[in-house]
């Protein structure tokens, strides 16, 4: 039975840095590794009232090189001037119903559009702005709640995506709390039931809960039916070091999380959708850091990873793993250490102390580190919390456990044989046992001081910095 799933590559800009350079734009690369498709718009740069020549130059690359092209933007992006912004409003709906129309008639040789909403970033066009259509609680659409404003959406995008403009639609969700509909299974049957049933309208979720980190489930809503469904993935994971490290995701997209207690219970192999159109792949970005990575070696691991289990998801995540190791030139003595890299970053990353105090899933470890900054108001928090628990002394063994396997992990690195990956691949060992033993000290420190506010904590890490430099590493603001 041939395999038609759409395999959709995305590169996600962060909205505070110029555009990613990557040769995961190059059209005839990603065909070459087995993409189907390509976003060439994002929510920055947006489709919506922007058709270029520019644009459309690099619609007919991609298509010429094999790909099918979606553009994307938000809901609701409209003119600066209109009044429109309102869900209450029938101006709002019309505005974007013609603004699609405009795009397909600009654009007919695109396979489909990509639209968003519950997030919004600014639009390069200063004509342009764009709201977030669950914000506005005005008079006008008092009466109107987030179910009723989100089936509106699907109906609108559905009637004239699709019916009118004879396109593919996908709708993203994306909301960015735990009370949304990406991974909750009645609200987001409640708002697909306005679903019409045309099989070109398409919902895509993440695989996990709520965001791209670990102690997160297998999102349940992935099994739901309705719609034909797409599955994210994020090759560098923008909360786990953004591809300096290794971070092998395969057993966790096989298999599901094993720190979640569902390793061979969920992943692909276990749990897909009843219609699974297919997967959205981000081969680089996410979140909001520069790009800090002096290759694509570990974004590329996990991009074969996605791509192989998209063809076949009851494919063994250590084949897989050992295929790109053979077709890199690995040599054999790195596939246990590579197998081993989840673990290491999970005891880098998370705080398994803070798991058991707080015991919640939309921020694990209270996003102390996120991207390439630490965060001290989540410092503090946790620093305080876990003297006021007595768990001072756990903390901190996890903190010695976590430099201990950095450094065995490294000694292995260093026994590899010569390899052209060689210095890189030592160099992510050597920065990531460089991290483990940094925050032991830090963490140490934040112990001995706590109680402390976030001004404090702030000062402490600052001084750290300045004392012992940890680049790319900053504090923020």
């Amino acid at each position: 039975m041939p395999d038609n799933r759409m395999r959709i590559a995305y590169v996600h800009d962060s909205p505070l840095y110029e555009s990613l350079e990557t040769n995961f734009r190059n059209p005839s690369h990603l065909y070459k590794l087995g993409f189907t498709d390509v976003v060439i718009s994002d929510q920055m740069s947006g489709c919506l009232y922007e058709i270029t020549p520019n644009l459309i130059a690099k619609v007919d690359e991609a298509i010429d090189s094999g790909l099918g092209v979606w553009l994307m933007d938000d809901l609701f992006t409209l003119p600066i001037e209109s009044d429109a912004g309102c869900p209450g409003k029938e101006e709002t709906w019309s505005l974007t119903a013609q603004a699609i129309r405009d795009v397909i008639e600009s654009v007919p040789q695109i396979r489909g559009m990509v639209f968003r909403y519950g997030e919004t970033f600014e639009s390069s066009n200063s004509g342009l702005k764009r709201v977030n259509l669950l914000d506005c609680n005005c008079i006008d659409c008092s009466s109107i709640n987030g179910i009723d404003r989100r089936r509106k959406v699907v109906d609108l995008l559905e009637k004239i995506v699709c019916r009118e403009g004879g396109k593919r639609c996908i709708l993203r969700m994306w909301d960015l709390s735990d009370d949304g509909i990406h991974a909750n299974r009645l609200l987001q049957s409640k708002v697909l039931s306005k679903w019409g049933g045309d099989p070109r309208f398409f919902v895509s979720v993440k695989h996990t809960l709520t965001d791209y980190w670990r102690h997160q489930p297998w999102n349940p809503t992935i099994s739901e039916d309705g719609p034909p469904r797409l599955i994210e993935f994020q090759c560098e994971r923008e909360y786990e070091f953004i591809g300096m490290l290794p971070n092998w995701q395969g057993p966790e997209w096989s298999q599901g999380p094993i720190e979640c207690g569902e390793r061979g219970r969920t992943g692909l192999a276990n749990i897909r959708p009843k219609d699974w159109a297919g997967s959205w792949i981000l081969p680089l970005g996410g979140g909001w850091s520069n790009r800090h990575a002096k290759s694509e070696l570990w974004a590329d691991m996990n991009l074969h990873a996605a791509l192989a289990l998209t063809s076949d998801p009851n494919r063994d995540a250590g084949e897989i793993l050992a295929e790109w190791l053979s077709l890199n030139r690995f040599p054999e003595e790195s596939h246990g250490l590579i197998e081993k890299s989840p673990e290491l970053i999970l005891r880098l990353r998370y705080l398994e102390v803070w798991q058991l105090i707080a015991n919640q899933h939309w921020m694990p470890s209270e996003n102390w580190f996120r991207d390439d900054n630490f965060v001290p108001g989540a410092c503090a928090k946790i620093a305080n919390s876990v003297v006021e628990n007595g768990m001072s002394d756990l903390l901190l063994s996890e903190r010695a456990l976590a430099t201990s396997m950095a450094r065995s992990h490294l000694l292995m690195a260093e026994k590899l044989p010569d390899f052209e990956h060689g210095e890189f691949v030592i160099d992510s060992y050597r920065w990531a046992l460089r991290f483990a033993e940094w925050t032991e000290e830090t963490w140490t420190q934040l112990i001995a001081k706590a109680p402390l506010n976030r001004a404090q904590c702030k000062t402490l890490l600052l001084h750290r910095l300045a004392d012992d430099p940890l680049p790319p590493l900053s504090v923020m603001d």
